[in-house]
């Protein structure tokens, strides 16, 4: 009898392993649909253009967190509004090795960040100063920002201005 169910049973697993498995794929982040504003390339398992992770403001936005925090260059103090490195980081997923963020800027000034720093500390990517968007002369349209609790670790040549790209390395 066992024998008869056999073959049936067989073909019944395998129909329902062919429908399930398309479901257990992870599905990909969506791309961008505006302006992209930040390209993060490099050792990342989650990608969502090709091999890279592409935001536009609208992506950044949604993760959108606040820090007041002096900012050595303007010589002043602002609540920034923007990504934290710390959910960037779950997004892109660095993969095994990685140590380090790589911010660069148009002009290629370039500025490292340790992913272990990202955790839970108030590193941004920020797209805003007191609730207006990050204009050119103030570091726009992303600048990369650190809370006054960092600036032992992360003084003020850290501050990345215009920041386009990061490499995860």
């Amino acid at each position: 009898m066992f024998k008869k169910l056999a073959i049936p049973l067989a073909i019944v697993v395998l129909s329902l392993l062919v429908v399930a498995l398309p479901t257990c794929t992870p599905k990909k982040p969506q791309a961008p649909t505006g302006e992209v504003l930040l390209t993060v390339k490099g050792n990342i398992e989650v990608s969502n253009v090709g091999d890279e992770y592409q935001f536009d403001l609208d992506m950044l936005k949604k993760e959108g967190k606040d820090v007041q925090t002096n900012d050595p260059w303007l010589e002043s103090e602002f609540t920034y509004t923007g990504l934290p490195l710390s959910q960037l980081v779950k997004m892109v997923k660095p993969g095994d090795g990685t140590t380090t963020l790589k911010f660069v800027a148009p002009d290629d000034y370039t500025v490292e960040v340790k992913i272990a720093d990202c955790k839970g500390t108030d590193i941004l990517l920020a797209y805003t100063a007191d609730g207006a968007d990050l204009l050119p002369d103030l570091g726009g349209p992303l600048k990369l920002v650190f809370a006054d609790s960092l600036s032992d670790i992360y003084p003020p040549e850290s501050w990345g201005w215009m920041i386009v790209k990061v490499t995860v390395q």
